[in-house]
């Protein structure tokens, strides 16, 4: 039982991956929409033991973490972040070009944020 002067512990900021689970769980439930988690993690090389960057001419940097069509055939990008963290300057002009050629393109620190996305397009 807790000592009625313990205060209880702060509750720490969710992570990005939980965030991002939490998002694509919520648009994979909504009718003929269609996500998926883009990993852009490097290559492990087992022998350097660390994560090589994936170069080559059609890799591109910024790629969002979740990607998708909507139900009315648009392409769905969404960055993820913890909150008050931001994009990278790769990661923007990503958004920015997919927004250009008519997708849904954001970056959302939670749920809401990616329902409020969706729903504003």
């Amino acid at each position: 039982m807790r000592n009625s002067q313990e205060k209880p512990k702060p509750r720490k900021a969710p992570n990005e991956n939980s965030i991002t689970n939490a998002i694509l769980t919520y648009i994979n439930c909504q009718p003929n929409t269609f996500a998926w988690r883009n990993n852009t993690t490097g290559i492990y090389d087992s022998r350097k033991k660390c994560y090589r960057a994936r170069t080559g001419k059609y890799n591109i940097k910024g790629v969002a973490d979740i990607l998708g069509i909507t139900d009315d055939g648009r392409f769905l990008a969404i960055e993820v972040k913890r909150p008050g963290g931001r994009p990278s300057r790769e990661q923007q002009n990503y958004l920015s070009r997919i927004k250009a050629l008519g997708g849904i393109a954001g970056i959302a620190t939670s749920v809401q944020e990616a329902k409020e996305l969706l729903e504003g397009n």
